[in-house]
C-alpha cells in the first residue's frame, strides 16, 4: 500500500510514512472488506435476487472509499464498513422506503443465512447491519437508496443554495432510506438526499495535482488509469490521506470510548479543504492543522459544516443539541495542532514529544523506532526535550488559548 518497511528512517517524513504504516488497516483486511462488499453486491444482483430487476451495484463509502481508513485503537474493536447499495431501476412512485428497505432486507437476510453468519442482521435506521466474527472483526452498515437526481435538485432550490457550484454532483445523488422520515411508507414522496460518490468526487478533485502525478507514474508504469475518479485506494496513497490517517489516530486515541468524540466526516472535510496539493504528509500537516482550528473558531453560534457535494447537509448539526460535541471538536483540533507540530518543529527525528507518542500509542512507537535506531531514551523524549519542543511551538505562534497552558 506505501512504502516498504524495512527502509531505514532518516527524515520526520520518514518517520510519519512509517507510523502511517503501522496505523493503516492490514492489506489483507483491507481485501477482505473489499471482497465481501462486492460479494454482497454479487448475490443481490443474481438472477435469482429479488431486486435483480432494479439493478443493484454495491460501492463503498465513507473511509474506505476515501483511503482512510485506519486500525482501531483497542485489540477488540471492529472495523466499521460503510456500504451504499443504489438500486439504479429504483423509482420512488413505485416504491416507498419502507418497500425498498424490506426488498434489499429479505435479499441481505437470506445471504447471510447462505453463508451460515453467526448473528441475524440488524434492521436499523437507515442501514442494514452485518457483523462478520472472525479474525478480521467487521461491522458492515448497508444503505439502500435510488437515483436522487430530482430530489436532490428540489431540496437545494427549496432551500434557496446556487445550484452553480453543484451541478457536477447532481448525477451522483442518492434517494436514501429512513425511518424517521415522513413519507417513510408513502410511494410518490420525496426522500432524503444523500451523495457519498459526490462527496469522494469533491475529496479527490481536491488532490486533482497529486493524482494527476501519480496517475501519469502509473501508465507510464504499463497501469492505465483512465481518470482520478479510477483510482484504486489500496494502490495509491497521498500526503492528504495520511496526514487524515494521522489525525484519526490522534482523535480515537484522545477520545477513546466517547460517544461524543470528533467525527471523521468533519475531520476529512475540514482537511480536504485546507489542502493545497502539499506533496509530503509534514508540509500537509503544517499547512492544514492551523487552517481546519481557524476554520472551527470562526463558526457561528450555529455551527455550519456542509457538505460540498450537497450544502444542504450540515455535518455538524448535531453539534446544538449536543454542545459537547462542538466543545471536543474544539478541544480535539487545538491538542492536535499543539501536538503534532511540537513534533515538526523540533530539530531531530529521532527525538519524539511524549504527547506525539502517546497520540499515536507508544505500542505504535516502538514498532517504527528499530527503524529510526532510536535509543530507549529518545522513544521516552527526557522533560527537558518536551519542554524545548513545547517552547519552540509556543514561539512560534502554534498555540492557542486555552488548551495549551493545561494540555
Amino acid at each position: 500500500m506505501n512504502a516498504p518497511t524495512d527502509r531505514q528512517i532518516g527524515s520526520k517524513e520518514g518517520a510519519l510514512r512509517a507510523i502511517v504504516r503501522e496505523i493503516s488497516i492490514p492489506q489483507t483486511y483491507d481485501d477482505k472488506a473489499r471482497g465481501r462488499y462486492r460479494s454482497i453486491g454479487e448475490w443481490l444482483d443474481r438472477p435469482e435476487s429479488g431486486v435483480h430487476g432494479l439493478r443493484p451495484k454495491v460501492s463503498a463509502q465513507g473511509s474506505f472509499a476515501l483511503g482512510t481508513v485506519i486500525r482501531p485503537v483497542g485489540d477488540g474493536d471492529a472495523y466499521d464498513v460503510d456500504v451504499v447499495c443504489e438500486l439504479e431501476g429504483g423509482d420512488s412512485r413505485q416504491l416507498s422506503q419502507a418497500e425498498l428497505k424490506n426488498l434489499v432486507g429479505l435479499e441481505i437476510k437470506a445471504y447471510a443465512k447462505r453463508h451460515q453468519m453467526k448473528q441475524a442482521p440488524e434492521d436499523g435506521r437507515r442501514c442494514w447491519t452485518m457483523e462478520y466474527a472472525d479474525e478480521a472483526d467487521f461491522h458492515m452498515d448497508i444503505l439502500p437508496g435510488i437515483p436522487g437526481t430530482s430530489s436532490y435538485v428540489a431540496s437545494l432550490v427549496a432551500a434557496g443554495y446556487d445550484l452553480d457550484g453543484v451541478r457536477s454532483y447532481t448525477d451522483t445523488a442518492l434517494g436514501i432510506t429512513d425511518k424517521k422520515h415522513e413519507g417513510y411508507h408513502v410511494r410518490g414522496t420525496t426522500w432524503l438526499v444523500s451523495n457519498p460518490k459526490g462527496y469522494l468526487r469533491w475529496f479527490r478533485g481536491r488532490q486533482r495535482q497529486v493524482l494527476e502525478e501519480k496517475r501519469a507514474q502509473m501508465n507510464a508504469a504499463g497501469r492505465a488509469v483512465a481518470s482520478v475518479e479510477d483510482f484504486p485506494n489500496h494502490e495509491v496513497q497521498t500526503p492528504l490521506q495520511d496526514a487524515i490517517k494521522l489525525l484519526k489516530r490522534h482523535r480515537d486515541v484522545m477520545f477513546d470510548g466517547d460517544a461524543h468524540k470528533p467525527i471523521s466526516i468533519i475531520i476529512s472535510t475540514l482537511a480536504a479543504q485546507a489542502y493545497n496539493g502539499e506533496a509530503t504528509i509534514s508540509e500537509t500537516l503544517r499547512n492544514i492543522l492551523p487552517k481546519m482550528q481557524r476554520a472551527i473558531e470562526e463558526l457561528g453560534p450555529f455551527a455550519v459544516i456542509p457538505n460540498p457535494s450537497y450544502p444542504a447537509e450540515n455535518f455538524a448539526d448535531k453539534w446544538q443539541e449536543k454542545p459537547i460535541k462542538r466543545e471536543n471538536f474544539e478541544r480535539w483540533v487545538a491538542k492536535a495542532r499543539q501536538d503534532v507540530l511540537a513534533y515538526l518543529a523540533g530539530s531531530r527525528f529521532d527525538v519524539i514529544p511524549p504527547a506525539f507518542r502517546d497520540s499515536m500509542t507508544e505500542k505504535t512507537i516502538r514498532k517504527v523506532a528499530p527503524l529510526m535506531t532510536l535509543t530507549t531514551a529518545a522513544v521516552a523524549a527526557s522533560a527537558a526535550v518536551a519542554a524545548e519542543e513545547a517552547a519552540v511551538v509556543k514561539a512560534s505562534g502554534i498555540t492557542t488559548k486555552p488548551w495549551f497552558a493545561g494540555d
